[in-house]
């Protein structure tokens, strides 16, 4: 401060002194404690409004506060003040005595205060980078002249430390949104000294490559990095690029809407070398990060907005000059932000929307799992976490059957969900909250899944088995910024794992955990499980709220059904064995398979023939050859049968689907309706079909077929004729039963490509769940 008051002829004391006249500074601190804006504290005006964007409800709120207070003359009373004294030089910039307030500025090397009094703003800075902006801001302002939708500040150098600048916001509003007014000015901004460069001659991005080469700032986060060298890598150096003139930091804090022109201040990051329509992407992306809060999907979707009322860029051009901004502003903010010593959390905000806006461009070299593996790591970057049982390659190279499992606080837990839950790339989070974790299964725009264990109590059943501060205060980080548990903790983890669970540790981790625990291996389960529950966390009332959250969380999460219909040889035993491993690997859910019908009463030849005979004759006889003719006899196998789907879904349901398993059924009571003579039935399919409505709606329901000559060469069980028409039953009764329910899924697939159906299917079940 008084360094700041020296450069406009003023010196401070904290003591009276010869020749000193007292007077009294009020100021507002920001959330650091520094102090953001102070002024005389016999001003009559709240001046230091004119620094705040009072644009958002809050900001308003806080706005219409502060005038209340000075309406009413309280400010003396509400706001903080400190009494120093000062002396004057023989011409200072402002009267210390008269309404005046001080702005101190971004923290960084080109910090400047701004200072109003009268009819004008003072740009004071304090290091040779801020001094050289001040100076390239009044040569930009010599030469640019207001125009019918610009108006700019007139601008005088005071000396090499101060600029001096007319105040142009009188009667103008500041508007968060891109509005033509803006468009305009936008326009006319970057039709100043358009012109056309190779990528290879363009010295402006290759002096910010060279920068951005030399940084070395383990604060920043590591895949950023590794996505900017990426981009850069696959740069055609041939390509052709307008470049235009900018503003540079056009924003809704520097902009005021007045008279249908658009008055303009801080011209000092000004060029003729950035891409064409920085500006306008300037504008739109640092207002949705730093005022509005906007998720990089929301900000995106404003930018294609706005672009039909600015430069009506085609989609190709747009991304091409969104990549080129993106690399700009982010390699530019970076080189200051590695020179900047302390962060604030703005940065964080900024650094984290940067790095999510890059994935337009990497589309083409990774997929979208990948990047949002590698934002994920990024976000938790400066986060207290710890990965378990993690590779030491790239994050981004996990495989597509595994997990990622963190041990994290639940508050930080909610915060990456919260993150990931607006995420551009994703477009749907799932999850189940357990009393000691929390399991988020996150789905890609392309279907894409990522299953996240975020694990905030090591439990095994109900007792805890280790600390997680500990295991967090021990973490280690790789060369790609993941922070994973220590290989000591690891060890510890999976030898109790396996051992209370009384399994062998697999031949992978033997000899890990070998080398790490040494002599220290549990070789006494009961023992290992008698001294953990001697612990404070397993004892006394923790003990009986272990055991309470146990069982619920042996709820914590249902499962559905899903039942395969179609003739035989249409290939659903193949489809239900690859659905059964896709779901159980890569969508981590248990899997029980049933046959026909919940089996809780056997087939009716078992009373008969006894189990073995019974079932040995139903494997070696061919479907569809029974030759009831009967009415009262069918009536009474379908009863039996029906018996069993009504008691038997009650305990498939408590048995497997309250407790998280998916049941997948092979076949299912549609062969009643569509194919009754399969289970030597014949009845009218009216009775069949009534029987259906009383029972639990399985919530996915795959009809499998293929045309006939396909069949035939699986399988020669039925006719051509008998194919077609259980083909035809099938499907209508399916489009029948969805057109009733739109709720449950009722879809015909033709089965010619395993690959084709496998993704309709896991794509229905994914998107639907």
């Amino acid at each position: 401060m008084k360094t700041l008051f020296r450069n406009t002829g003023y010196r401070l004391f904290t003591t009276q002194e010869e020749n000193t006249k007292k007077i009294s500074f009020s100021y507002i601190k920001n959330p650091d404690g520094t102090i953001r804006w102070f002024w005389n504290s016999d001003s009559s005006k709240p001046l230091f409004l004119k620094f705040y964007n009072a644009t958002t409800p809050k900001a308003k709120l806080f706005e219409v506060l502060v005038k209340t207070v000075f309406a009413l003359r309280l400010q003396k009373i509400v706001f903080r003040k400190e009494i120093v004294y000062y002396s004057k030089n023989d011409d200072p910039v402002f009267n210390i005595e008269d309404d005046w307030a001080i702005f101190t500025g971004t923290v960084g090397p080109n910090n400047k205060a701004l200072l109003l009094s009268g009819r004008y703003f003072y740009k004071i800075a304090e290091t040779d980078s801020a001094k050289k902006l001040i100076a390239a801001e009044h040569k930009i302002l010599s030469k640019i002249i207001s125009r019918n939708k610009l108006e700019v500040p007139k601008a005088l150098m005071l000396n090499e430390n101060i600029i001096q600048l007319s105040d142009i916001s009188n009667d103008g509003i500041r508007e968060n949104s891109f509005t033509q007014i803006h468009a305009d000015a936008v326009m006319a901004i970057s039709a100043h000294h358009n012109r056309q460069t190779k990528i290879s001659d363009w010295n402006y991005f290759r002096n910010l490559r060279i920068q951005f080469s030399k940084i070395e700032d383990e604060r920043i986060p590591k895949n950023i990095t590794r996505k900017i060298n990426t981009i850069l890598k696959h740069i055609d150096e041939q390509e052709n690029i307008e470049v235009a003139f900018s503003q540079g930091d056009f924003t809704s804090w520097n902009c005021y809407v007045k008279n249908e022109k658009l008055a303009v201040y801080d011209w000092e990051l000004s060029s003729t070398e950035k891409p064409k329509a920085f500006d306008f992407f300037h504008f739109i992306i640092q207002n949705g990060i730093l005022i509005q809060r906007k998720s990089w999907k929301e900000i995106y979707a404003e930018i294609k907005e706005k672009n039909k009322m600015t430069f009506r860029f085609s989609e190709e051009d747009l991304l091409k000059y969104l990549k080129y901004y993106l690399l700009t502003n982010t390699l530019s903010y970076l080189t200051i932000y590695a020179a900047q010593e302390e962060w604030h959390m703005q940065i964080h905000w900024l650094l984290q929307t940067w790095n999510e806006a890059l994935n337009i461009i990497l589309k083409n070299h990774s997929t979208e799992r990948e990047l949002v593996i590698l934002d994920t790591f990024d976000a938790l970057y400066h986060t207290d976490y710890a990965a378990l049982k993690f590779h030491n390659e790239e994050p981004e190279k996990l495989k597509l059957n595994s997990d990622i499992d963190l041990i994290i606080s639940s508050d930080n837990a909610q915060k990456l969900v919260s993150y990931l839950s607006g995420h551009s790339l994703v477009q749907k989070v799932s999850t189940v909250k357990k009393s000691f974790m929390q399991t988020v299964r996150i789905v890609t725009l392309q279907n894409e899944i990522l299953n996240l264990d975020l694990i905030h109590q090591v439990k095994w059943k109900h007792i805890q088995i280790m600390e997680v501060s500990k295991i967090i205060e021990n973490r280690r980080k790789n060369r790609f910024g993941v922070y994973k548990v220590s290989e000591k903790d690891t060890a510890r983890f999976i030898d109790l794992f396996y051992s209370l669970n009384d399994a062998e540790i697999p031949e992978t981790y033997e000899k890990f955990v070998s080398e790490h625990l040494k002599s220290n291996k549990i070789t006494d389960r009961e023992l290992t499980i008698k001294t953990l529950k001697m612990k404070n966390e397993n004892r006394g009332f923790s003990y009986f709220k272990n055991i309470v959250h146990y069982l619920k969380d042996s709820f914590a999460e249902k499962g559905f059904i899903i039942t395969f219909s179609g003739v035989d040889g249409a290939g659903k035993s193949t489809v239900i064995s690859e659905v059964s491993e896709l779901i159980e690997k890569r969508y981590r859910r248990p899997v029980k398979v049933l046959r026909h019908r919940p089996s809780l009463l056997p087939i009716m030849s078992v009373w008969t023939k006894g189990k073995e005979k019974a079932h040995e004759d139903a494997v070696n006889s061919l479907p569809r050859q029974g030759n009831n003719k009967n009415s009262l006899s069918s009536l009474l196998r379908f009863g039996y049968y029906y018996t069993d789907y009504i008691l038997g879904q009650f305990v498939i349901y408590t048995k497997y689907v309250l407790r998280g398993k998916i049941v997948l059924y092979d076949r299912y009571y549609f062969d009643f309706i569509a194919d009754a003579r399969r289970s030597n039935i014949q009845l009218p399919k009216s009775v069949t079909e009534t029987g259906y409505h009383f029972l639990m709606k399985p919530e996915f329901n795959f009809f499998l077929y293929a045309a006939p000559e396909k069949i035939l060469s699986r399988k020669k069980e039925l006719s051509y004729h008998s194919i077609c028409d259980l083909t035809s039953e099938y499907s209508s009764l399916f489009s029948k039963l969805e057109r009733k329910n739109q709720r449950v899924k009722y879809l015909a697939i033709e089965n010619n490509d395993l690959d084709v159906t496998l993704g309709t299917i896991m794509n229905t079940i994914i998107t639907e769940r």
